[in-house]
């Protein structure tokens, strides 16, 4: 075993503990956010046995995108005119 690596030399040498602390902390965020990402994200698709591609489930029945949001997204073209708002050339 590496010497700094076994609890002898972490016992003799007691101020390395927030260091492998740290690191270990920071080792398992990582871990675990990779696992999250895989297991719940739809953007990322690990399936082997399927031929599916994953960016059509991400569209209704008539081809528009689902909002993932789940905000009503407005038409801002269909808004009536200001009488008071200046004319802009098109």
């Amino acid at each position: 075993m590496l010497k700094g690596l076994t609890w002898q030399t972490l016992r003799a040498n007691y101020s390395l503990v927030p260091l492998f602390s740290v690191v270990t902390l920071g080792l398992a965020m990582g871990i675990g956010h990779s696992i999250r990402t895989l297991t719940f994200s739809t953007d990322v698709t690990v399936n082997r046995r399927k031929d599916e591609r994953p960016w059509d489930d991400q569209l209704n029945n008539d081809g528009t995108f689902k909002h993932a949001k789940y905000i009503k997204l407005h038409d801002y073209r269909q808004l009536k005119k200001n009488p008071y708002e200046p004319k802009l050339d098109e």
